[in-house]
């Protein structure tokens, strides 16, 4: 063969088998691809081994996804009965009002609150009481003399009142009953002759939602107000402890 035959032959030959390799690797490249789709998606790192862990019995939830003895489904979370953002609660309240240096009374009367939020809600209380010095009697009965006259005190309050947490109460097998607990402070004024200035109170308290827009109300609030009675003036704490029934409106 002649050197032009020969260098030409070779020039053919590399950018063939160029050519041959290039279709050569596509194809394996296809092929990948097709497995790929048609299996399922491999585990990423550190996933190994999830599916089992799933039926792992040492990570179920016993009390959401088991049943209960008598074979019923458990009742696990559950959706609020309503959103308290925007609404306004009325309320009547009536309970014990525990004087510091007067005699323990009963009171009643009401409170509006309107929910900025779920957690926040501005409020008014308006209450009433009687307001006697029992101690007194003795002294009055020996000389006639009544120093402390005993009347009727009205308290008017606004307040800032912080839900911090929900609750559940189970009474049966078929009902749950939702729940929450709040926080009160706030500022206000008693009308009575014996008080000289502000009151000021701190509370705790809980709603019992016995219907969708009705809940049973328990309160228990001290009120720090500066009061003379007998000529001795002092700051006192006045315990107050009510329950009531709210109505949710708007």
């Amino acid at each position: 063969m002649r050197p032009g035959k020969k260098s030409l032959g070779v020039a053919l030959a590399v950018p063939l088998s160029i050519v041959l390799l290039s279709s050569a690797r596509l194809a394996t490249v296809a092929q990948a691809q097709t497995t790929y789709d048609e299996g399922a998606d491999p585990p990423e790192p550190g996933q190994e081994g999830n599916s089992e862990a799933v039926d792992d019995p040492s990570l179920r939830i016993p009390c959401l996804q088991d049943l209960s003895s008598d074979g019923q489904v458990r009742k696990g979370v559950q959706q609020r009965r309503f959103l308290k953002r925007h609404r306004f609660e009325v309320a009547a309240l009536g309970g014990l009002y525990a004087s510091d240096v007067l005699s323990s009374t009963y009171t009643f009367g009401g409170a509006a609150a309107y929910y900025l939020s779920e957690d926040f809600a501005l409020e008014f209380m308006f209450t009433h009481a009687p307001v006697r010095f029992t101690l007194e009697e003795p002294f009055s009965a020996f000389d006639q003399d009544r120093r402390f006259e005993p009347g009727r005190a009205n308290q008017a309050m606004a307040s800032l009142l912080f839900v911090p947490m929900q609750a559940k109460f189970k009474f049966s097998e078929d009902s749950i009953v939702p729940a929450d607990i709040f926080i009160v402070g706030g500022a206000g004024r008693t009308f009575h002759d014996s008080v000289q200035g502000l009151t000021w109170e701190a509370g705790v308290g809980m709603h019992l939602y016995v219907g969708r827009y009705v809940a049973l109300r328990f309160d228990v609030r001290d009120f720090i107000l500066p009061q003379e009675v007998l000529g001795q003036a002092r700051f006192t704490n006045n315990l107050m402890v009510t329950l009531g029934v709210g109505v949710w409106v708007l």
